[in-house]
């Protein structure tokens, strides 16, 4: 089912944020025979960049970016960052070991209750898909030490670029590592947005523990395309919603991995209720 993508137990569009989403396939009922028992939802969303403030949103960038015009102290973080890292395109193939340091170093700030972690056999195959596919990879390097103090992953489609992956190790973040990869690939994608290209970070952060959309704004002039945010769930787990919608803050305290993954759920429900309203 090429107009949709299975992902964490829910089937997403697998189409730019643009588009609308196709419907047949849910219409019809196909898309719950694409992995059986495993679809909770279908999640999609509507009327992108309708023009008015919205509960759900795409991080994206469709103006050039210019230095110039930020305040002084926003050019002063990002010049520091490139006066810190050398930031260039790179054969993933050639940086495996780097990357999975960085991919490492990053995971374990993350806090205890969701912290990921990643074998390396399994990274080395996905560094294969990264070569096989149309992703620019983009590693910043110290310039004292050329040790790789990040990368970045960016999905290029025909209309936009997706933003799939940053990640940085945390002792260099002070240096500004991430000023430097992102002024990089603004600055690289400024012809094609030119030319009506945009540059994607993805959809809403459910729970904002990062805050990097926000710094996306602020620094490099990301904006908020804002959409409406539709599920439909799977016969039998709408009726679960239903029962744990009431208690979904006692759910958010709980600890675990899969009551936040059901407190996601809850809230995203909770914002299609207001949207409502």
């Amino acid at each position: 089912m090429e107009s949709w993508r299975y992902y964490n137990h829910a089937m997403l569009p697998a189409n730019a944020p643009h588009e609308p989403a196709d419907m047949k396939p849910l219409i019809t009922g196909d898309i719950w025979k694409n992995k059986p028992g495993r679809i909770l939802l279908v999640r999609w969303t509507s009327e992108y960049d309708c023009g008015y403030e919205t509960a759900w949103w795409y991080c994206i960038k469709d103006t050039l970016f210019d230095i110039s015009r930020l305040k002084a102290k926003r050019r002063y973080e990002i010049n520091k960052g490139r006066k810190n890292f050398s930031v260039r395109i790179i054969d993933p193939g050639n940086y495996t070991q780097e990357l999975y340091k960085v991919l490492g170093e990053a995971f374990r700030a993350y806090p205890a209750a969701y912290r990921p972690s990643v074998e390396f056999s399994s990274f080395v195959r996905s560094v294969e898909n990264w070569k096989k596919s149309k992703r620019i990879i983009y590693g910043a390097f110290e310039k004292d030490t050329e040790t790789m103090g990040g990368y970045a992953v960016v999905i290029e489609h025909e209309s936009y670029g997706q933003i799939s992956e940053l990640k940085t190790m945390p002792v260099f973040e002070k240096l500004g590592v991430n000023a430097a990869i992102m002024a990089k690939i603004c600055e690289d994608y400024n012809p094609k947005i030119e030319q009506g290209y945009y540059l994607s970070d993805g959809e809403r952060s459910i729970f904002h523990e990062t805050h990097f959309q926000d710094y996306l704004e602020k620094y490099f002039g990301f904006r908020k395309a804002y959409a409406k945010l539709n599920i439909k769930y799977r016969k039998g787990i709408g009726l679960m919603v239903f029962l744990l919608y009431p208690f979904r803050e006692r759910i958010r305290k709980l600890n675990g991995g899969i009551f936040r993954k059901i407190y996601a759920v809850l809230l995203m429900e909770e914002i299609i209720k207001k949207e409502k309203n």
